[in-house]
């Protein structure tokens, strides 16, 4: 014990820098905790559908909706989230992953949707371009 005292005496930036270094570690795992929703990938999204019944969200327009959107995925227009219009109630309790072009637009409808009481919210990064990159199949309504 009287080793370390002795070592921050004679090296305190060096234990300036490991707090610092510290104090961020531990504030980006708390913000990543307290995050609303998680992101996940193709592949994570797959499984959350197959597996737990997740329901998809595109949060596009509807014009944009019914060029192509994943398949059995439910339209919810970031506007209509916004405005309060979107039926949530039989969502809440249900694992949902949204999804708009590229993936930033569906980020605010992920937190808009975690702050109206979705338990389970899932945001997909890249959006349907990473599907579509994927090749992964689209419907067209």
């Amino acid at each position: 014990m009287s080793q370390l005292v002795e070592f921050i005496g004679n090296h305190p930036f060096l234990v300036t820098l490991f707090l610092a270094v510290l104090f961020l570690f531990l504030f980006t795992l708390y913000k990543e905790q307290s995050k609303a929703y998680q992101n996940v990938n193709i592949d994570q999204m797959t499984r959350l559908v197959n597996q737990q019944n997740a329901q998809v969200v595109d949060v596009r327009p509807a014009d944009v909706f019914q060029q192509g959107h994943i398949v059995n995925a439910i339209n919810m227009p970031l506007d209509d989230i916004n405005s309060g219009k979107a039926k949530t109630d039989k969502l809440k309790k249900k694992p949902v992953v949204v999804y708009c072009q590229s993936g930033r637009t569906s980020m605010a409808a992920s937190q808009k949707l975690s702050a109206a009481g979705m338990e389970s919210v899932f945001n997909l990064q890249g959006g349907i371009n990473a599907w579509i990159s994927e090749k992964l199949p689209l419907s067209k309504s």
